[in-house]
């Protein structure tokens, strides 16, 4: 999400089209995506705290070398390639992995109060990289963001830990169902394929929306930095929906659980585009609350129904080729947005994809087996 306090100077610097400008971050996207196996890989056989670590020290190089780029394709290179694989061992993914095996009763939950740090960190960090990148370019930015990660991510990941060995869960499958899971075999699951469906369509969705609100909101006058603010306030009160979610996952299932968030963030959507009708800040008022209930949803809902069904020796493996389906989706979101602007002069035929996409991702998790944890 920082990276949408980017992409206004970078165009300026660059001179390139909102497309063009926006493949930096579809490649960070596409490469977070496309090398999920390789951190579900790395996971099963380094343990979190190496993975993690390691991936800080990449992300640093990287956006070392970015701050040096004299072009838009080194910055590409740098940037969205050597940082994108960098950035995929510090995301969402290993965390999830590593609550949903300490807590397989009550992995929505679970899942929802690791991810509190994604939403609260966006909130924190957007307006601090919006003053930053206003203070010392956005050059001085990035060379901050790699102090940062040497700073506070590497030490702080010296204590990440598994459970000795997988925490029984208190209505366990029978052992031959649990057994058979092997990274082969989920590949040739309905239920993997209709999982990975709704990631790609959540991250056609999201990504969209969290690349180019800061840029369509300064285009309806809304000044860059209440833009920003705007934009890290979708993920504090996504804290609220976190917890919600993960409330709601163990509640009443996962798939009623994203049907009730999606529509949130669908309503938020709808408001955000009466901001280019009417000019009033109360319908950016109401996008950040109705889609910041529903940013990070898809993650928390889709990793415990990926852990339902998988969980197992291999699931490193399985949930790390399972997040395969979301780079491209993310990549496409991410630039789609732009090319539409670019073609049509408008944001809000871009606003009516992410919609559609979500739409699609509801479809997609209802078509994974029967929920057990479902309540009746």
């Amino acid at each position: 999400m920082a990276f949408a306090v980017l992409y206004l100077p970078l165009i300026a610097e660059f001179g390139g089209s909102r497309g063009e400008v926006a493949m930096v971050q579809s490649a960070v996207l596409l490469v977070g995506g496309v090398g999920g196996p390789l951190i579900g890989w790395a996971f099963d056989r380094l343990g979190p705290r190496r993975l993690i670590q390691w991936g800080a020290l990449l992300a640093t190089g990287a956006f070392v070398l970015a701050s040096r780029a004299p072009s838009l394709p080194a910055l590409i290179a740098a940037y969205g390639i050597l940082g994108g694989l960098g950035l995929s061992a510090l995301g969402s993914q290993a965390n999830m992995i590593v609550a949903a095996l300490w807590y397989p009763g009550a992995r929505g939950r679970a899942i929802a109060a690791v991810d509190l740090g994604t939403g609260f960190g966006a909130f924190c960090f957007i307006p601090l990289a919006q003053m930053l990148v206003s203070a010392v370019g956005w050059r001085g930015t990035l060379l901050a963001w790699a102090a940062l990660l040497v700073a506070v991510v590497v030490p702080l990941n010296a204590f990440q830990r598994l459970p000795a060995r997988e925490v029984a869960s208190p209505t366990p499958e029978p052992a031959p169902e649990r057994e058979r899971w092997t990274l082969a075999l989920a590949l040739r699951s309905l239920s993997f394929w209709w999982l990975g469906a709704t990631r790609f369509f959540a991250a056609c969705a999201f990504p969209l929306m969290n690349t180019h609100m800061v840029a369509y909101a300064v285009g309806q006058g809304v000044p860059p930095t209440t833009a920003a603010t705007a934009l890290g306030t979708v993920s504090l009160v996504s804290l609220a929906g976190r917890l919600t979610t993960g409330w709601l996952c163990d509640r009443i299932g996962r798939a009623p659980t994203l049907t009730l968030t999606y529509a949130s963030a669908a309503v938020g959507i709808g408001s955000l585009t009466l901001l280019a009708v009417t000019g009033s800040p109360l319908w950016l008022a109401l996008y950040v609350v109705f889609y910041g209930m529903a940013q990070g949803s898809s993650g928390i809902v889709v990793s415990a129904r990926a852990a339902d069904v998988f969980a197992g020796a291999s699931f490193g493996a399985i949930f790390g080729w399972l997040t395969l389906a979301a780079g491209p989706g993310e990549a496409l979101g991410a630039w789609i947005g732009g090319e539409i602007f670019d073609v049509t002069g408008s944001y809000l035929g871009a606003f009516a994809f992410a919609v559609a996409a979500l739409a699609a991702g509801v479809f997609a998790i209802w078509r994974v087996r029967p929920d057990s944890r479902r309540s009746t």
